[in-house]
């Protein structure tokens, strides 16, 4: 499976898309950061959460990307082409999250540089929201994955991509309204509940730690880290179940 993965990497990180991205996530980090382009909520914020905010724009990036060169895969027939060598589904699936997850490392790279050059300290006060953010990328991308590897037509694949992230967008403005109704009412065992699935979302991570959100949008850092390591997991077995009795050739 290591010549899968490293067959994968070679390939991906040549992707113009993937260099544009970099790029674009190096660029806008800085600019944001350093108050060249101004977000009027964001310019008194300190520094380090100006530079925080920008990390929203990788789960975008990654919400197009997967579901399409998931789906490429399929219609040039990559997928095809790795089963008759002699490698089972579960083997491809198992590669491409690794070489995502790895193009996502090089991004969240990107990214604190960008922050890094404007004057940010990403190794700071932020280091933990960073973090936390690149484990919910991670947990993003396993979601992405597994639904993309599961449909195989490019409309539905992309009007799928469409829906999770409206729905990750709903599920940070409801949930909101939805745990200060929870405080206010005096049950913290809901209040605790909801966060938890409010953080299910990679966007509702984000909110958490941007400044804006209340303090019960958060269950706690190491349970946000929990939290995406525990959807990485149930995201392979959910995307992996059955692969290897799928026809694709």
């Amino acid at each position: 499976m290591l010549r899968l993965y490293k067959a994968n990497i070679a390939r991906f990180i040549k992707n113009i898309y993937f260099i544009g991205g970099c790029i674009i996530a190096l660029a806008a980090t800085y600019a944001v950061t350093d108050n060249i382009i101004l977000f009027p909520f964001l310019e008194n914020k300190d520094i380090s959460l100006r530079m925080f905010f920008v990390s929203a724009a990788m789960v975008a990036f990654f919400t197009v990307y997967i579901p399409v060169f998931t789906n490429a895969e399929y219609t040039d027939g990559t997928i095809r082409n790795k089963i008759i060598a002699g490698y089972s589904q579960k083997q491809v699936f198992l590669s491409l999250y690794l070489s995502y997850a790895s193009l996502c490392l090089i991004m969240w790279v990107c990214y604190m540089t960008g922050g890094l050059i404007a004057g940010a300290d990403p190794f700071g006060t932020c280091l933990s929201a960073n973090i936390i953010m690149l484990f919910a990328l991670m947990a993003f991308i396993a979601f992405m994955l597994a639904m993309s590897f599961r449909i195989t037509k490019m409309v539905l694949v992309v009007i799928g991509a469409g829906v999770v992230f409206q729905t990750c967008f709903c599920m940070v403005m409801f949930g909101n309204a939805i745990l200060m109704v929870l405080s206010d009412a005096g049950n913290d065992t809901a209040v605790f509940i909801a966060s938890v699935i409010y953080n299910v979302n990679a966007l509702g991570q984000w909110f958490s730690h941007t400044g804006f959100a209340d303090d019960i949008t958060n269950p706690g850092n190491f349970l946000q880290i929990i939290i995406s390591l525990g959807l990485v997991m149930l995201m392979y077995f959910a995307g992996s179940a059955g692969l290897d009795k799928r026809d694709v050739l």
